[in-house]
């Protein structure tokens, strides 16, 4: 691996950022139960969205458990339910695709 001499100034910063990932990264997988408003944090939601969505869409015993009138999710439970969500999107975009294409072929 050849590492040119102007970006040799640039190891230092890569250092320092890789650090800040690593502490990031320890910091997020260390928590598995989340209140609402780190869960909001954790989804970059609205408190009120993740009330609405926990009412609408995630199963008690699933997705959040509560404890002494507090309301725990469970982010295992949460990050699958981010990645349904996103193959269910990709596969709708995708029938969408094919539908989109039969009509403009008549």
């Amino acid at each position: 691996m050849n590492v040119e001499f102007e970006n040799i100034n640039l190891i230092k910063q890569m250092s320092h950022d890789m650090q800040l990932l690593k502490k990031l990264l320890v910091n997020t997988s260390a928590k598995r139960w989340m209140s609402v408003k780190e869960l909001a944090i954790y989804l970059s939601y609205s408190k009120d969205r993740i009330y609405k969505i926990k009412d609408k869409t995630f199963i008690e015993g699933i997705h959040f458990y509560k404890k002494s009138g507090k309301i725990l999710f469970d982010r295992v439970a949460i990050d699958e339910w981010v990645i349904s969500k996103e193959t269910t999107n990709e596969i709708n975009q995708s029938q969408r695709q094919v539908v989109d294409n039969i009509l403009s072929s008549i």
